[in-house]
């Protein structure tokens, strides 16, 4: 009766859509529909989705994410069943509280207040506000029943899925199959809040010294398998959000860099981060709320996600297509030339500046994906979550900007975790140059943040009242995290006595971390006035031995990416360009896309007195680090930045003008 029930409440539906693009569904012109009908069968659709059961409103929820599928009204209409699933009476969660705690227990003995009206209902269960010895909690309680529910539904689940398979023996129908099974062997975990309290108290303790993030505190005095008590927390929804006055792209950011950590790192994600379960505080800290769908992961697979996540930031779909198939993503017997060329159409999709839709209609209308879709790629059960929590991610993103990409903002938090990600699955990495430079921008970023809040509580502008605010240098920090230039421009004449190669080579890779020196290329000199190759490199870092031609002590290494804009320099300077003018046209050119500007790159320097490198013995004594982060045209009411030089923090030189750029002293090292 059950599987009956779902067919003729959903099946309407389905010929309704049908016929927004076939009258008859196999043929004639589209029915002509009015904004009035599409908000009737939405607020229907949804009604009927809440009315059969919270299998399918779990379903829903991961629609009511993707503003790139879904249009409105719907997908307004699926938020409610975020936190407004119809909820219980309250004399029912009354009961449920009383059987958990026995002994005579009643709401208004266990708590000096409870609120019967709950701030959130949904599909599992409902949350009502109250306080225990003083301290504000959140009370979540299971619906009464739920467990019958749930099983009914998934009985009648692969009792449909199996009806269709066994006439439509297609791989992405037993896929769907296996994601039921997946969900089926996972929700009698998320109907135990025990076990929710566990999970919340690990991951608060993984993420107890970011402080960005909030995870609300269990009070495990008072936890039982049907009711959970937490640390009652403030804040907004992430859905609700006024991009006017909250950076939303560093909220999505700070999303994106969690999950990386959770997945990646941790082993221990939460599955569910759907509007619902996340919020900001109203001091801009991010909210995860809700662990009932928590996932473990073990090291075989996180190793193989974290090697195909940084293949496809570096964009090798070779090395793509080979985690794919390590995943278990690929059906076996599939065309490898098939398969790469599905990895290099992906990288290509996620690194592309379009809509979510124009990406999505690129693949559908791609000849590779055609074919595949009749040979398919599948869904290994232990990836069901991955896909989710993915899809829910991006909703999130899409919902704000629908030109927001995971890959191209999540690529500066996996180059800057590199080493951590790949040494937590147990492989051996040393940091190479991307992650470097990487970490080069992620400093920039946080010392000018440290900069802007010092400034706002100073002068009382915490709110944005100024022209420095964290939106406005969250925006041009943006630019610096893949615009890191090098400085090797003034140079003086060359000195007369030109040192040995080797204390040359020696001298030149100091700024470096001891992994790097010794593949990194080295330009020097061999004889006065000509800047030469010294040492060929192999890790992607170029150093300048300029402390033989200056009087004072300058060494400086950089990104190789940005040689073509450095040998430029050296080009306009040897024709008789001077000062400014070497920048201005070497600017001109990189807009005019004749001279190439890398997408990232990272300066490390120090500076000293003459004698500051001791050849005999290799060390540097009195010398300071330094980088330089390029931000042409930038100034200080458009970044924030001092203009004045600043002992300990960063500082804006030549504002306005093409070679502006933020100058950071200290440790490169976050």
């Amino acid at each position: 009766m059950r599987t009956l029930r779902i067919i003729l409440a959903l099946g309407p539906f389905a010929v309704s859509f049908f016929r927004d693009r076939m009258r008859w569904l196999w043929f004639g012109a589209p029915i002509v529909r009015t904004p009035a009908f599409h908000e009737r069968r939405a607020s229907t659709l949804v009604a009927t989705i809440a009315g059969l059961g919270p299998a399918f409103v779990k379903l829903a929820q991961v629609f009511a994410s993707r503003a790139d599928l879904i249009p409105e009204p719907y997908l307004r209409e699926f938020g409610t069943l975020i936190d407004r699933v119809p909820g219980v009476p309250y004399e029912k969660i009354e009961a449920v509280i009383a059987r958990e705690y026995g002994n005579g227990a009643t709401v208004h003995s266990l708590f000096e207040r409870f609120d019967p009206v709950p701030v959130a209902a949904a599909s599992l269960g409902q949350v009502h506000r109250a306080q225990y010895k003083g301290r504000d909690v959140a009370v979540k309680v299971l619906r009464p029943g739920i467990e019958k529910v749930i099983a009914a539904d998934l009985s009648a689940a692969r009792r449909i899925v199996r009806m269709v398979l066994k006439q439509w023996p297609h791989p992405h129908v037993s896929g769907l199959l296996g994601v039921i099974e997946e969900f089926s062997a996972r929700i009698d975990e998320e109907m135990d809040f025990r076990l929710e309290a566990e999970f919340a108290t690990e991951i608060r303790a993984n993420f107890s010294k970011t402080k960005d993030v909030v995870i609300p505190e269990v009070v495990h005095e008072m936890t039982r398998q049907r009711v959970l008590v937490l640390d009652f927390i403030e804040g907004t929804r992430i859905d609700r959000l006024n991009p006017a006055t909250v950076d939303v792209g560093r909220v999505v950011g700070l999303l994106v860099e969690i999950y990386v950590q959770m997945m990646l790192v941790d082993g221990l994600f939460h599955a569910d981060p759907h509007p619902g379960n996340l919020m900001l505080t109203p001091d801009g800290r991010l909210v995860l709320l809700d662990f009932g769908m928590v996932v473990r992961v073990n090291v075989r697979v996180r190793r193989l996600l974290t090697r195909t996540v940084l293949a496809a930031v570096r964009k090798d779909p070779d090395a793509v297509a080979e985690g794919f198939i390590g995943l278990g993503l690929i059906v076996p017997g599939t065309d490898a030339a098939t398969t790469h060329r599905l990895a290099e159409l992906l990288i290509t999709n996620a690194f592309t500046k379009t809509t979510a839709k124009d990406r999505i209609d690129a693949l559908l209308a791609d000849r590779v994906m055609k074919t595949l879709y009749d040979f398919p790629i599948v869904l290994p059960r232990d990836l069901v979550y991955f896909a989710r929590t993915a899809a829910l991610v991006e909703g999130v993103g899409t919902r704000y900007d629908p030109y927001f990409q995971a890959i191209p903002i999540a690529s500066p938090v996996v180059l800057r975790m590199r080493t951590k990600l790949l040494r937590s699955v147990g492989e051996d990495a040393k940091p190479n140059a991307a992650e470097l430079a990487t970490i080069a921008g992620y400093v920039a970023g946080k010392a000018a943040r440290r900069v802007v809040d010092w400034w706002q509580l100073a002068n009382g502008s915490r709110n944005g009242s100024t022209g420095m605010t964290r939106r406005n240098i969250s925006k041009t920090l943006t630019v610096l995290m893949v615009g890191i230039s090098a400085a090797a421009n003034g140079q003086s004449a060359v000195s007369t006595a030109i040192p040995p190669e080797a204390q040359q080579i020696a001298a030149a890779v100091q700024p470096l971390p001891k992994e790097l020196r010794d593949g990194a290329a080295v330009l020097g000199y061999r004889t006065a006035g000509k800047l030469e190759l010294l040492r060929e490199g192999k890790n992607g870092m170029r150093c300048l031995a300029l402390y033989v031609v200056r009087p004072d002590f300058h060494v400086a290494c950089y990104h190789d990416g940005m040689e073509p804009f450095m040998a430029r320099g050296r080009e306009l300077r040897a024709q008789g360009v001077t000062g400014a003018k070497v920048d201005t046209v070497r600017f001109a050119e990189i807009k005019s896309g004749k001279l190439p500007m890398p997408s990232h790159g990272a300066l490390y320097s120090l500076t000293g007195k003459k004698g500051a490198f001791d050849p005999a013995t290799g060390k540097i004594t009195g010398a300071s680090q330094l980088s330089v982060v390029y931000m042409p045209g930038a100034t200080g009411e458009t970044t924030g930045i001092s203009t004045v030089p600043v002992k300990d923090g960063p500082w804006m030189m030549f504002p306005g003008t093409p070679k502006a750029h933020i100058m950071i002293v200290g440790s490169m090292a976050p």
